[in-house]
């Protein structure tokens, strides 16, 4: 029987599974430190690992299977994408999940139509294991400078296991985002998370006027929301003290088929310049309906044409 060939992108995942399997067979460490230590012998390459002899000789023939294969950074960012989130669910981390593929590519687009700048400054500022980040560097034709930041010190140090692997520079602030005082960035993204309340104060409306404060002059954020965002502003004072520094681009609401759990959810694009035109509003089709999905990116294009 012919050997079924499989992908670079299968290769590096089975690597990983395969290193995780043993070394917890040899050291019953929790799934996020077994990444680390993969991760940290795939990149030394040797086994760093405390484990016996017979184990470091089992490890050393899996991490074999990738030498003079040409990884993508794509093919490295997917398979830790999968491992991760099999890590979430092993853990049993509540909410535990990473930011769509599709939403990162197709915000890198949208980052296209905000600035003709071939070189730019990008910041996360709660960028969980950096997929989000990652896939809009892997899929923008643009020279990237990535900053990114979490409160919580394993997506951090997630994070930079996967810009290690994928020889990706981030700079990694692992703090609360309120305190972090960045500045002249070009975009900013953001999956605001699910409606906190903090203090009496309704964090994403904090977080997303605090993000405001990292953009230059003519910088642009594009954030993830639930669709009844704007709801909890029953007083209007969000809202005023937004556009009294940003305006309102556009807003992309998403897929239904999207959010089979949990709220529905949009896209909102802000900009640091005077929209003189009524921002534009789109209810993307799903991603795999071509023919309709192009239709919307037309209306998305002829919006930008008018207002260039």
């Amino acid at each position: 029987m012919q050997d079924v060939k499989i992908s670079n992108l299968e290769l590096f995942y089975d690597v990983l599974d395969e290193s995780n399997n043993l070394l917890y067979e040899a050291t019953k460490s929790n799934y996020f430190e077994l990444i680390e230590m993969t991760a940290d012998n795939i990149l030394e390459g040797k086994v760093l690992s405390d484990v016996d002899e017979s184990y470091v000789k089992k490890l050393k023939k899996i991490y074999k299977k990738l030498d003079n294969v040409d990884f993508s950074v794509e093919d490295i960012r997917k398979a830790l994408q999968s491992i991760i989130l099999r890590g979430f669910k092993e853990m049993r981390i509540p909410n535990g999940n990473t930011t769509p593929d599709t939403l990162g590519i197709f915000m890198s687009y949208l980052i296209t139509k905000l600035t003709d700048k071939k070189e730019i400054n990008v910041f996360d500022p709660m960028c969980g294991v950096g997929n989000l980040i990652f896939t809009i560097s892997n899929y923008l034709d643009k020279k990237t400078s990535l900053y990114a930041c979490d409160i919580d010190p394993w997506m951090t140090k997630l994070t930079k296991i996967s810009a290690d692997l994928m020889d990706t520079n981030v700079e990694i602030f692992m703090q609360d985002m309120m305190s972090l005082n960045l500045s002249n960035m070009d975009i900013v993204v953001s999956d605001i998370p699910t409606c906190l309340y903090e203090n009496d104060k309704f964090f994403p409306y904090e977080a997303m006027l605090h993000m405001v404060d990292c953009l230059n002059d003519n910088g642009s954020m594009i954030c993830i929301i639930q669709n009844d965002f704007f709801d909890y502003d029953k007083d209007q004072k969000f809202k005023k003290a937004l556009l009294d520094k940003i305006s309102i681009v556009g807003i992309c609401e998403l897929p239904d088929d999207m959010f089979k759990v949990g709220k529905p959810k949009s896209i909102l694009v802000l900009q640091k310049k005077e929209i003189k035109d009524q921002c534009f509003m789109v209810k993307l089709p799903s991603f795999s309906n071509v023919i309709e999905f192009n239709d919307s990116l037309k209306l998305i294009e002829s919006w930008f044409l008018k207002n260039k």
